[in-house]
């Protein structure tokens, strides 16, 4: 806790950044169906907003409280968990997709809420795509098959990193309370990942079917 304290410390004194400290309204820009903010059934929260360019890419930085009611009746609790979340731009809308590394469904239990919103309409899970290191969920299987690599299995799997299409945007999240330079990090896998696409994967030509935003919109 006290590396994080230091470096939102440093991040805010840098004119290079915009920082807040709460942002609950950025949260209206995001479906909360699916990962990581359907993680929080009972209530999320954004801490510690930064948003900024890095290599040239506009890039937000967050941590997301999620909570969640544990316990029996009478006696449950709402339990907060900790996610680090990294979002930045890809050059056009694609077929929603979610990659989880199998390290992070594990340790988070996540497999429990939906990786993908309902506003995407119909999805697949692929148990069976690539190897044990990763799961997935798309809406176009056939796009999620294009986009996996052992490689991409391997980074995301030693990172615990798990990421998602929505439109226009990549959502990268791990669990815990990072800093800023590991969240940057983070950003830097979700980028060499983005570069991977194949070529095909934009001029896919059902450019992100189903999705409509998080109010019913295109």
């Amino acid at each position: 806790m006290f590396e994080v304290r230091k470096s939102i410390k440093r991040f805010r004194a840098d004119p290079d950044w915009v920082y807040r400290r709460r942002a609950q309204e950025y949260l209206a820009g995001f479906d909360r169906g699916g990962y990581p903010f359907s993680l929080g059934p009972d209530g999320l929260a954004i801490r510690d907003l930064l948003q900024g360019r890095f290599h040239g890419v506009e890039v937000s930085l967050f941590h997301l409280l999620a909570w969640t009611r544990r316990g029996t009746t009478g006696s449950a609790a709402n339990v907060a968990s900790t996610y680090s979340v990294a979002v930045l731009p890809l050059r056009r809308a694609l077929p929603a997709t979610a990659f989880t590394s199998s390290r992070l469904s594990w340790c988070t239990r996540e497999w429990k809420r939906r990786a993908l919103p309902r506003t995407t309409g119909g999805y697949k899970d692929m148990p069976d795509l690539g190897t044990h290191l990763i799961r997935c969920v798309s809406t176009d299987p056939d796009f999620a098959t294009l986009l996996n690599t052992y490689a991409m299995e391997r980074l995301m799997h030693d990172a615990r990193l798990g990421w998602r299409i929505e439109a226009d945007r990549m959502i990268g999240w791990t669990q815990g309370r990072k800093t800023y330079e590991d969240l940057l990090a983070m950003t830097e896998m979700l980028v060499a990942i983005i570069d991977e696409f194949p070529e095909q994967a934009w001029s896919w030509p059902d450019e992100g079917r189903g999705y409509r935003g998080p109010s019913g919109s295109p």
